[in-house]
């Protein structure tokens, strides 16, 4: 039987990467929706403690928080933690557009995740980098659900964007890609741990 965690999130997808690594430890991810504070921080593990904190105080129950930036190196890592209000503002067709003639197209995924439970004085966090995407020359047509930066963010070795792949093979992919560093993993072995 499976260890359950409450995740702090209304994103499917967040909870089908998780449950990718966490249940071959023994551990289950169980999303739950929760309206908290968005905190104004560059860093992923920075905002993940301040949301750990805030979802703690309501539910008092283990639980795990996640956050990610993508950072673009040609933009000075640009657009950061703050993936939705470029989405909700100049819309992922002008960072294509600010990339219009820049041969450096690198792009990365920096994550982090929080746990926290009684007794902790503050959230453990767990950090990875998932690298060596490019940027897209255009915006692409999803053919699967997925969020705006989807549609242009190509993963390692492929030639089309991450709205194109389906949500298990995305799972999948970043599960073995960062097999030995991914956050789940960190998370499932310091819990065994202890």
């Amino acid at each position: 039987m499976l260890r359950k965690i409450i995740f702090v999130t209304g994103n499917k997808m967040k909870v089908t990467h998780a449950n990718e690594i966490l249940n071959e430890f023994g551990f289950e991810a169980v999303g739950k929706k929760m309206d908290i504070i968005e905190p104004r921080e560059e860093d992923p593990g920075k905002v993940v403690v301040e949301k750990a904190i805030q979802a703690f105080e309501i539910l008092k129950k283990p639980l795990i928080v996640e956050d990610a930036g993508i950072f673009i190196r040609a933009l000075g890592g640009f657009p950061k933690t703050y993936i939705h209000f470029i989405q909700d503002t100049i819309g992922v067709k002008n960072i294509v557009n600010m990339m219009e003639g820049v041969s450096d197209r690198h792009a990365e995924f920096r994550q982090s995740l929080a746990y926290i439970s009684t007794g902790m004085g503050k959230p453990r966090v767990f950090s990875y980098v998932d690298g060596d995407f490019s940027v897209a020359d255009k915006v692409w047509e999803s053919k699967y659900d997925s969020g705006e930066f989807d549609k242009i963010l190509i993963p390692p070795g492929e030639s089309r964007p991450l709205c194109m792949f389906p949500t298990d093979w995305r799972a999948r992919r970043d599960a073995e890609k960062n097999k030995d560093t991914i956050h789940y993993k960190q998370l499932a072995l310091w819990l065994k741990s202890r």
